[in-house]
């Protein structure tokens, strides 16, 4: 698909007359072209001179790769994939992190297990597992990615490294999203910068796991692209990439709202002379709508889930209508049950009210991670995150102030935007000879579009009030009765879309100057661009970080940098404009030439080169914590040294490599963490087992087990180990014993099936054995 031309695209532009940094960091506004621009001769304007000096030509032909030319997709992708790389790149030597072994290594649907086909990807989750076993996640294109490069290399390397590729992508469409609403070459590039170097992200992009939030922004920012197609093309576009991104990861449900706001805000920038901005925001809404709508109902057919308890008891007589309707809408959603682990997410044992105060604090820090990430960590789990004590403190308030303050100032920022429409429309009045002026053939409506597009919209509505009202009360058409009341309207959805598509571009366009490329140009740049860029980033930030907040739904995790990928979208718009007004308010305008250094001129662009330069040297530290698993853990208990999980995980690190002397440090510092934690127990003991300490280690593997009786993995361990040292008759007392007091639960199965058929077995039976590190999925 195509996207409407800028006036000069690929041409090159006349040459700025201010320094590269200062013309980068100029506004995302100028004068508006209410004049015909001059009629001077050609020679008046004399070109620069070339520069004499190498790294004078050098700085001349990067300057003008950015700036003189205007940025299209092949053009962005280029310097920022090498960033990318350069930021993101994990060592080739680098193997399977956390995660990633449960997301490939055993991870059956990749590995081709079972007799699993290619296809069906649509009926396992992202882990690989059938629905009765899910843990919620479905993300099946992520998957459908993964077998296929799978069957080419298993080397951990390839399948990190297309993570980064894709980051690149994503940065460069946001680089042109911003050119086709600003204009403006440097501030296109000053968000395509700040999103490719973002640190936050390095999760998502250094870790395998990540691909997921890449390809769902990739389909938000591909939704927000097709925002720039003609009215009768931008639904489907918009449809296919919100399915795109759900089917990638479920967040993207977030475009639903975000996506029509942004057809609102955006339309006079996308669409000067035929904004319609009602009618295209409708647009938007009705095609993202669907897509939401589609993916739920496949994913309920592909992968029917059981039901969570909460949502599968009925309401009693009398619930409000609000609370009812809600109820209807998650069971019609229908989510896989959710894990509540306290160790990954302390907030999940939490009251409500403490849950929100906990979850505003983690907002918080979040949100100063995106411009400041001095620390940036892997793991947040407990005690590093626990549930607050009060529910008023710096972080739950501060993390209220930034949940509803920038949708309030996104909604002032669009009034203070609207009003600067209506003084320009005004103006454009007062100065009608310089625009085309009706009855010219630009200014007159398309007929053959609205007739088509009243035809089309017309028969839709027809076609859909008549099936409602006479062939599905007769029973007549079988496949549209047989649709759910939800998938009714989506066979006359296409046409109605594009009849109201065609109808909007056969209107009347507004005038606008009458030497410009009516297709490019952009009014009302005098703040309007900028207003209306800023409005967007604000809300996107919120609004795409919310369902990721534990405040509508206890998630399994409390905390996670990867959660950013989506709002640092936002986020970076938000910076962009920002560095610009800034420089704007320091330097004035950078299109008149100056004639002496001016210090004002300069401090915004190294402000911005301190910044960058900053999130980048973060970004490429934390991406070397991913060289290996070591390293990765080592980092991490460093970052977060209340985090049991971190010290736990690297004590098996070291002892993977014989260090156990440091294992069972690291894994007693775990204990006294997470002291109720039965697997920090069975691990301690286990280090303990394997220093041939086996009786030593029975008090720790008998805590272990009480604490977790139905801990399948962590009670085969132990008992293995005993077995393995022969020290498993000399403690059968006391394993009975806790099979008595535990019935019915794994503990009282495998405690007394190892005890009574351990030499038959070689100590637990293999089928109940845990998988090892670094092992496949078991047969």
């Amino acid at each position: 698909m195509t996207y409407p031309p800028p006036s000069a695209a690929g041409q090159a532009a006349p040459e700025p007359t201010s320094g590269a940094l200062s013309d980068a960091l100029a506004p995302p506004f100028g004068p508006p072209p209410s004049a015909p621009p001059s009629s001077a001769p050609p020679s008046s304007a004399q070109p620069p001179a070339e520069p004499t000096t190498l790294l004078g030509r050098v700085a001349r032909r990067v300057r003008d790769y950015f700036l003189a030319l205007d940025p299209t997709f092949l053009s962005a992708v280029a310097p920022l994939a090498v960033i990318a790389v350069i930021l993101f790149t994990r060592a080739p030597s680098t193997n399977y992190i956390f995660d990633e072994q449960e997301a490939l290594l055993a991870n059956p649907y990749v590995n081709a297990k079972g007799g699993l086909r290619f296809i069906d990807a649509i009926h396992r989750d992202f882990w690989g597992l059938p629905p009765d076993r899910s843990v919620g996640s479905y993300r099946p294109l992520p998957n459908f990615l993964w077998r296929t490069v799978w069957a080419v290399t298993k080397q951990p390397f390839f399948h990190h490294f297309y993570n980064v590729l894709f980051h690149a992508a994503n940065a460069a469409l946001l680089t042109c999203v911003t050119f086709w609403l600003t204009r403006r070459r440097g501030l296109a590039y000053l968000a395509g910068l700040i999103f490719v170097g973002c640190a936050v992200l390095t999760e998502a992009v250094s870790g395998i796991v990540g691909i997921a939030d890449v390809l769902g922004g990739l389909g938000a920012i591909a939704a927000l692209a097709a925002l720039a197609l003609p009215a009768w093309a931008m639904p489907f576009g918009v449809f296919a990439a919100v399915l795109f991104g759900l089917f990638s990861k479920e967040s993207a449900l977030v475009c639903v709202p975000l996506i029509p706001f942004a057809a609102l805000i955006a339309a006079p920038l996308t669409h000067p002379t035929r904004p319609a901005r009602l009618v295209r925001s409708l647009l938007a809404l009705l095609a993202a709508g669907a897509a939401f709508v589609l993916y739920v109902e496949l994913r309920r057919r592909w992968f029917p889930a059981p039901m969570p308890a909460e949502l599968a008891t009925p309401l009693p007589e009398g619930t409000p209508l609000a609370k009812r309707a809600l109820h209807d809408l998650l069971v019609w959603f229908h989510q896989a049950p959710l894990p509540r682990d306290p160790l990954n997410n302390p907030l999940s044992t939490a009251d409500t009210p403490h849950r929100i105060a906990g979850a505003l604090r983690v907002y918080w820090r979040g949100l100063t991670q995106v411009v400041f990430p001095w620390t940036l960590s892997g793991d947040y789990s407990y005690p590093q995150e626990p549930a607050p004590d009060r529910l008023v403190f710096f972080g739950s308030v501060a993390g209220a102030a930034m949940m509803a303050l920038p949708p309030l100032g996104s909604l002032a920022l669009w009034i203070a935007a609207l009003r600067r429409e209506h003084l320009e429309r005004r103006e454009r009045r007062s100065v009608r000879a310089a625009f085309l002026v009706d009855g010219g053939p630009a200014t007159s409506r398309r007929w053959s579009l609205l007739l088509a597009g009243a035809l089309l919209a017309g028969a839709a509505a027809a076609l859909a009030a008549y099936d409602w009202h006479v062939l599905r009360p007769a029973g007549r058409v079988a496949p549209l009765r047989a649709l759910p009341l939800v998938l009714w309207p989506l066979p006359f959805l296409p046409a109605l879309l594009l009849g109201l598509g065609l109808l909007v571009e056969g209107g009347r366009p507004l005038p606008c100057p009458a030497t410009a490329d009516r297709s490019a140009w952009v009014p009302l740049r005098r703040g309007y661009a900028g207003l209306c860029l800023l409005a967007i980033g604000l809300t996107w930030v919120v609004v795409s970080y919310f369902p990721h907040s534990n405040i509508p739904v206890v998630l399994p995790t409390v905390r996670a940098e990867r959660f950013w990928y989506f709002p640092a979208i936002g986020s970076s718009l938000v910076l962009a404009v920002a560095f610009s007004w800034l420089h704007e308010a320091l330097a004035g305008s950078t299109l008149a030439p100056r004639r002496r250094w001016s210090w004002r001129a300069w401090l915004t662009p190294a402000l911005f080169a301190l910044f960058f330069g900053f999130q980048c040297a973060q970004a490429y530290r934390h991406a070397m914590d991913y060289r290996n698993d070591l390293d990765f853990w080592a980092a991490t208990k460093k970052a977060v040294p209340n985090s049991a999980k971190a010290h736990l995980n690297y004590s098996v690190m070291k002892g993977a490599r014989g260090d156990l002397p440091a294992r069972l440090a690291e894994s007693k510092i775990a204990v006294e963490l997470a002291p109720t934690w039965p697997m920090a127990h069975v691990y301690t003991g286990d280090t303990l087992c394997r220093m041939h300490r086996a009786d030593e280690a029975f008090p720790h593997y008998q805590r272990g087990m009480e604490l977790g009786p139905n801990e399948l993995s962590l009670i085969a361990l132990a008992l293995q180990c005993l077995h393995d040292e022969q020290r498993l008759a000399a403690h059968e007392a006391e394993l009975r014993q806790l099979a008595e007091e535990h019935p019915g639960t794994w503990l009282a199965y495998l405690a007394v099936d190892t005890l009574d058929n351990g030499a038959k077995h070689g100590g637990v039976d293999p089928k109940y054995r845990p998988r090892g590190y670094n092992e496949g999925p078991k047969e």
